[in-house]
């Protein structure tokens, strides 16, 4: 809000060139105390730096007497709506996916890990060495 009032302000003295920060051919006039037509106690960058104070108050002021948040947060949650409910609805394709956990079939399995998985070797993780053993139907290919 407060670059729209900045720029908006800008452009208007640009653009209307007022005698008191310009000359006649549109030239900036030079910063001085001195009361010739060359000089002015208000010129063109001083006027841009008070400016940008005031265009900033005004934003605050503004936006505190009209919520403007509000106001943006409804038009971009339009915008976006679409987006977020297919998000929305392929995480809860995605939770709703089950996978299935092999059950051990046995009772004396109860010890060992599911198949399909690496574990630490029991008898070797004192040692200091370790060696994994693989727990599953089939050794994978690329085992060495």
């Amino acid at each position: 809000m407060a670059i729209l009032f900045y720029s908006v302000g800008l452009g208007l003295v640009l653009h209307f060139r007022p005698a008191a920060m310009f000359h006649a051919n549109g030239n900036w006039k030079e910063f001085g105390y001195k009361r010739d037509s060359r000089h002015t106690l208000f010129p063109f960058w001083l006027f841009a730096i008070t400016w940008a104070f005031v265009s900033y108050a005004m934003a605050a002021v503004f936006t505190a007497i009209i919520p403007v948040a509000s106001v943006a947060g409804a038009v971009a949650t339009s915008f976006t709506s679409e987006q977020e409910q297919e998000q929305e609805q392929e995480q809860e394709q995605e939770e709703e996916e089950e996978v299935a956990i092999p059950v051990s079939q046995s009772k004396s399995s109860k010890n060992k890990p599911r198949a399909g998985y690496y574990v630490l070797d029991p008898k070797q993780a004192a040692s200091g060495l370790r060696k994994y053993i693989y727990y599953g139907p089939n050794k994978p290919e690329n085992e060495v």
